[in-house]
C-alpha cells in the first residue's frame, strides 16, 4: 500500500526569487518547491548566485533544518531579506519577487534587478526614506522594458494597479505618475524628485563603473541599433557613443541633474563622466 506523501513545506518564505543565506555565506535563491520523483518526498530547487547555470536540490527538510556552528545553531538557509526593501512591507514578499522577476529577461543589461535593488540601497544608504507611492515607482519603473519602445514608462505605470492590488488607489495614481516622470526625467510632483535621483544615480559612479554601465546599455541597445543602421563591428560601437554622447550632452544642459539635497554631492562627477564621454 502505497503511503500518503509528506506535506510540501508551508514557509510563506520558500518562494520563486526569494534571496536565502547559506550558514557558510553563500548567496542563493529558491527557485521552487516540488517532490522527488523515487519517492515523492518534498525538496527544494534553488541556484548558486555566483553560477545561476546550475541549479541544486535538498529535501525540504534538510534545506530548513538547523546545523550546529561554533557560535551556536543557525540555520542551514536563512531568507536573507535586502534591509533595504523594507520599505515595501505593505506589499507581500511574493509580490515584489514577482515584479522583480520581470526584470530578469535575458535581454535586459541594465535596466536589470541590480538596478532596481541599488536605487534601493542608495536610498538606505542616503538616508533618505521612500513613501509607499515613490516605493511602488522605484519597484516598477522599469517593469516593462523594451529597447527602442516610447511606451515603456506608460506600460509599466499601468501594470502598478495589476500587481500590487490592495494598495490605495490614491497611492497607486501618485506612484503611476512618478513612473511617468521617469520618461522625461522631469518632475511634474514633488515626490517625483527623489525618484529621479535616484534613477539617475550611475551617472555618478567612478568612471570604470560608469564606462561598464555604458557597455550594458550597449548590449541591451545592440540588436535594434544593428537593424536599423545595418552596422556591425566596431562602427556599430561607434554609432551608439555618438548617440550616447548626444543623449547625455542634452541631459547635461540642464541647471542640475540631481534636484535633492540627498545627491547633491553626485552632481560633479555626473558632470566629469559625461564631459569625458563627449570628449571620447
Amino acid at each position: 500500500m502505497t503511503s500518503t506523501p509528506a506535506e510540501l513545506p508551508r514557509d510563506p518564505d520558500l518562494v520563486p526569487g526569494m534571496p536565502y543565506r547559506h550558514y557558510k555565506g553563500g548567496a542563493y535563491a529558491v527557485v521552487g518547491v516540488g517532490r522527488f520523483e523515487a519517492d515523492l518526498s518534498p525538496v527544494v530547487v534553488y541556484e548558486a548566485m555566483r553560477d545561476r547555470s546550475l541549479l541544486w536540490v535538498r529535501t525540504a527538510d534538510v534545506f530548513s533544518e538547523p546545523v550546529a556552528t561554533s557560535s551556536g545553531t543557525v540555520p542551514r538557509f536563512a531568507p536573507d531579506w535586502p534591509a533595504a526593501l523594507a520599505c515595501l512591507d505593505f506589499l507581500p514578499r511574493k509580490a515584489v519577487l514577482d515584479v522583480l522577476a520581470l526584470y530578469d529577461a535575458p535581454y535586459r543589461h541594465y535596466h536589470d534587478r541590480r538596478h532596481v535593488l541599488e536605487m534601493f540601497e542608495q536610498a538606505r544608504i542616503r538616508g533618505v526614506a521612500l513613501n509607499p507611492a515613490q516605493a511602488l515607482a522605484v519597484l516598477f519603473h522599469d517593469a516593462v522594458y523594451i529597447p527602442g519602445c516610447e511606451h515603456n514608462e506608460a506600460a509599466s505605470a499601468a501594470l502598478i494597479a495589476t500587481m500590487a492590488p490592495g494598495v490605495d488607489a490614491g497611492i497607486v495614481q501618485l506612484a503611476a505618475q512618478i513612473v511617468l516622470d521617469t520618461h522625461t526625467h522631469a518632475a511634474t510632483v514633488a515626490e517625483s524628485a527623489l525618484v529621479l535621483d535616484l534613477d539617475l544615480y550611475r551617472l555618478a559612479v567612478p568612471a570604470a563603473d560608469f564606462d561598464a554601465y555604458s557597455l550594458a546599455v550597449f548590449e541591451e541597445n545592440r540588436a535594434l541599433l544593428a537593424a536599423n543602421t545595418g552596422l556591425s563591428g566596431e562602427p556599430l560601437m561607434q554609432a551608439f557613443r555618438d548617440r550616447r554622447a548626444a543623449f547625455l550632452a542634452t541631459l547635461a544642459q540642464r541647471p542640475r541633474l540631481f534636484v535633492t539635497d540627498a545627491f547633491a554631492d553626485c552632481e560633479a562627477p555626473a558632470r566629469a563622466n559625461i564631459a569625458r564621454v563627449a570628449s571620447d
